[in-house]
Order: C-alpha cells, then structure tokens, then sequence
C-alpha cells in the first residue's frame, strides 16, 4: 500500500495567516526598539528566517508512506531533495496515535506535514539496525495505520 500526501489550501491560508500575525509582531518589535531601530529588523528577520524553514520543511514537502512486505519506507521530498527512512514493522516497539507519549524517544524524523496539530499524527517507535531506540512521526490514512498495526501484530507473531 502506498500514499502520498501533500499540503493543500488549507494550508497555504494557515501560512498566511500566520504571516500576517508575525508581520503585525515585527511591527510592534520595532516600534518598541524604535531608538534601535536595527535590533527589531534583526530580531524580525530571525523570526522570518524560522517560519520560512517550517514551510519549507512541511507545507511544500511532499511525503510519501508505503508499506510492502513487512516493510514501511518513509519518503520527504522537497524540491529534488529526498529524506528517506525504512523500518520493518516487526522493529515497531510502539504506535501513539494523537498524542506525543513521555517517553518517546528523542531522536525523532518528522515526516508530517502539520506543525501544531497533533490529532492525526502516528508516533512510532521503534529499534533501528544498531538496536538503538528510534522515533519517526507520519500522518498516515485511517486504513493505512491499521495496517502498520497488523504489520507490526504480525511480526511480533513470528517472533
């Protein structure tokens, strides 16, 4: 099973919206640094700097989720730059689905395309080749998810 997910309209409007709060926010910086007026154009330049990499990294990346024997590849793709992970789902130490669990690892991919919203997020955990204890996030369809769990189920069976 494969899917691709992309950010739509939604998205782009949030982006905006978010674009026109921080611009209000740079405005009041500077007027508040008015003698300094140099300090509030680096500090809204930073600010600029910081929400152009989370478009970048999430509205305009395109992922892509497949699951074939036993196998989930995880594929981001911006531009012509590809960030790709495969796991086997008999390695899947854990699935959160919605929430951020305590203690999950802190070595962890994003490969979602929300920023805030955490609801239709999977969180998975799970053992790379050196043993070590891994995280990815994905935002996968219902039908896909059941399926990881039954990937997973079923290698843990074999086990």
């Amino acid at each position: 099973m494969k899917e691709e997910i992309t950010a739509g309209g939604k998205e782009f409007v949030f982006a905006m919206l978010w674009a026109a709060f921080l611009y209000l926010v740079c405005y009041v910086i500077t007027a508040v640094f008015h003698s300094y007026a140099f300090v509030g154009g680096i500090i809204s330049v930073i600010i600029f700097v910081v929400f152009g990499y989370f478009i970048l990294t999430r509205y305009t990346a395109r992922f892509t989720y497949s699951l074939k024997g036993g196998k989930l590849r995880i594929n981001r793709m911006i531009g012509k730059r590809n960030k790709e992970t495969e796991l086997n789902c008999a390695d899947i130490e854990g699935l959160y689905y919605g929430y951020k669990p305590i203690s999950f690892p802190k070595k962890t991919l994003n490969m979602r395309k929300s920023i805030i919203n955490k609801k239709h997020s999977l969180y998975i955990e799970y053992r790379n080749k050196d043993g070590e204890l891994c995280g990815v996030v994905i935002e996968p369809s219902e039908k896909l998810r059941k399926k990881i769990n039954k990937q997973k189920d079923k290698g843990r069976s074999n086990d």
